[in-house]
């Protein structure tokens, strides 16, 4: 058995799964087993187990890691007992932990074919597909989850968020709706809808969304301030015009290039966010090629670049980006990347001047705030950080100490006069106002550090001959029972883990929201080591068990949970058991 001491932390409480040449690991039971054990009485005696009992010990068989031999003699009896949906649905779970993705969704659809509001059935299948990288074929899946689970909040605000990371805008509109409809008190919700229809260049909607939430929030709600400032964002006084917004003249393009470039975009995104960088490229310098004027394909191609290595590239996309009008959190972004890219290339005092303008900028957003119990989600520039940045160039700067008074960590003073030499020959725009938008539900493509986070009832450990690892979700859902013990939080990160990172997960009734009390009701963190990209959280219920009602988890970069850590977030629901 291999063993990879670079887990999560909370890894002690593990069980394991042996199969179909891997390893794997459930949790609570230690891995004792060997393939050649348990199947031995179930194939002599299955033609005389009932369903139930070959459930069970097909079950118990796959928990403890002796699976080979069942896959083989539960087929056996699925053939010889064709009408066993239960059976069925187990042979699809076993599938999808034993790296046969497409098998396990051909299981599925047996089931599903018999059964088409097996929710838990359609659940299990979405899981692989999202795992697997289908999300065209997980979108179908999701609209089938909602027509049998329709009374169900969270899974169209799902469908909306995954449509958007589709780039399918327009489409994200009617989830979005009726996730709202189903859920009137979440106002955090109306705001998403505005910021749908700001994307699809639907302003008058979008102003009129963020008007009724401004009318309906309580005096004192942490939402004031996003709903503020998305509707400064709509009503012009920014960059943002909306992701469906064409920066390019007509004038300047033909219309078959227009059409080209508009139809490329969502398949570069694809790439993008799946990873598939040495695919990506391409996409993207076309992209340009058909308009030089697009910042965000700029700074994504920067980004591109950036993860493959090769920063000296990538510093002039970042330079032509932020010169392109583009959002606030891309611009500050990009000045970000291009201080990383010249502390690679070692050029420290073009590195510093980067730094201490996104530094400034925090301070003036923390004053700004500091009184300001800011939502769930808002997400600041991080002068902590950024502070660190700072003093890891400033001993490679001789000059540092006339261009900056003060102590990072305290309050730090550029001198105008070096500054602006400095920034004379870089084409950058200090004077733009660079604290972000609040992370509203819809920016949810743009920024997230994750492929995907799937709530689910216990995980598995799929463990690589290379020493790597895979967390897979097993009966996953966003919907629990009073009675669930422990729910997991199963991840996959868009890019490996590049150091050792903490990620803690809070979570709470979203109800909650509207008046600003943020009590945290369940809570977990994991440290990720180089190069792992899935991992989970465990929660465990409150002292006073689980209260039926929909919580929201916010996931944090470190231990701090804060604005001003935060990077994506996930929700589910806990309900009352059905009245028999």
């Amino acid at each position: 058995m291999f063993t990879n001491r670079y887990l999560p932390f909370h890894m002690p409480n593990t069980f394991v799964q042996l199969g179909y040449q891997f390893a794997a690991r459930f949790l609570t039971v230690p891995l004792i087993l060997t393939l050649a054990m348990a199947p031995l009485a179930f194939a002599n005696d299955e033609e005389s187990l009932s369903e139930e009992a070959v459930a069970v010990q097909a079950k118990s068989a796959w928990e403890n890691g002796a699976i080979n031999g069942e896959i083989d003699s539960l087929d056996r009896w699925i053939q010889n007992h064709p009408h066993s949906l239960a059976l069925d649905k187990l042979h699809g779970d076993i599938l999808a932990t034993s790296r046969h993705p497409q098998d396990a969704v051909e299981a599925y659809e047996t089931v599903l074919a018999k059964k088409p509001t097996a929710v838990d059935v359609r659940w299990a299948k979405w899981s692989v597909l999202i795992r697997s990288g289908q999300r065209e074929e997980a979108i179908a899946e999701l609209r089938q989850i909602a027509r049998s689970d329709s009374q169900n909040p969270l899974i169209y605000l799902r469908l909306a968020q995954e449509l958007r990371k589709l780039d399918r805008l327009e489409e994200s509109l009617e989830p979005y709706k009726k996730a709202v409809e189903l859920a009137p008190d979440m106002l955090s919700w109306r705001l998403g809808i505005a910021r749908a229809h700001f994307d699809v260049l639907d302003y008058p909607s979008a102003y009129a969304e963020v008007q009724s939430v401004l009318e309906g929030m309580p005096r004192g709600s942490p939402l004031e301030i996003p709903a503020q400032d998305l509707l400064t964002v709509i009503i012009g006084n920014s960059t943002e015009r909306g992701r469906r917004f064409n920066p390019l003249p007509a004038s300047e393009v033909k219309a078959e290039q227009r059409e080209e470039w508009a139809l490329m975009r969502a398949d570069a995104w694809r790439l993008f966010d799946a990873g598939r960088y040495k695919e990506a490229e391409p996409i993207y310098r076309r992209l340009l090629a058909l308009n030089p004027r697009d910042p965000t394909a700029g700074h994504q191609l920067g980004l591109i670049l950036l993860e493959l290595g090769r920063c000296k590239e990538a510093l002039p996309f970042f330079r032509a980006a932020s010169n392109l009008e583009p959002s606030d959190e891309e611009y500050s972004d990009s000045l970000f990347r291009m201080g990383q890219c010249l502390v690679k290339l070692e050029q420290w005092s073009e590195a510093l001047v980067y730094f201490q303008v996104l530094y400034d900028a925090a301070l003036e957003s923390e004053k700004s705030t500091k009184d300001v119990q800011l939502p769930p989600g808002t997400r600041v520039l991080d002068s902590k950080k950024l502070a660190r940045w700072i003093e890891k160039v400033r001993p490679h700067v001789p000059e540092a100490d006339s261009m900056l008074s003060g102590n990072p960590s305290g309050s730090t003073v550029v001198s105008q006069e070096a500054l602006f030499a400095k920034m004379a020959a870089e084409p950058i725009k200090p004077q733009k106002p660079v604290e972000p938008r609040a992370s509203l539900v819809g920016r949810d493509a743009d920024f997230s550090w994750f492929r995907f986070v799937i709530p689910a009832s216990k995980v598995m450990r799929d463990d690589f001959p290379t020493g790597d690892h895979e967390f897979i979700p097993v009966y996953p859902g966003d919907s629990f029972p009073a009675t669930q013990q422990e729910i997991y939080l199963v991840f996959g990160l868009v890019t490996a883990s590049y150091d050792g990172v903490t990620l803690t997960a809070q979570c709470l009734l979203e109800t909650s929201e509207m008046t600003g009390e943020q009590r945290s009701l369940a809570q977990d963190k994991v440290i990720m080591s180089t190069s792992d990209q899935s991992g989970y959280f465990k929660l465990s219920p409150p002292k006073t068990g689980w209260n039926p009602g929909l919580y929201r988890c916010g996931l944090f970069e470190g231990e701090r949970t804060s604005a001003y850590s935060q990077v994506d977030e996930v929700r589910f629901r806990i309900i009352n058991p059905p009245q028999s």
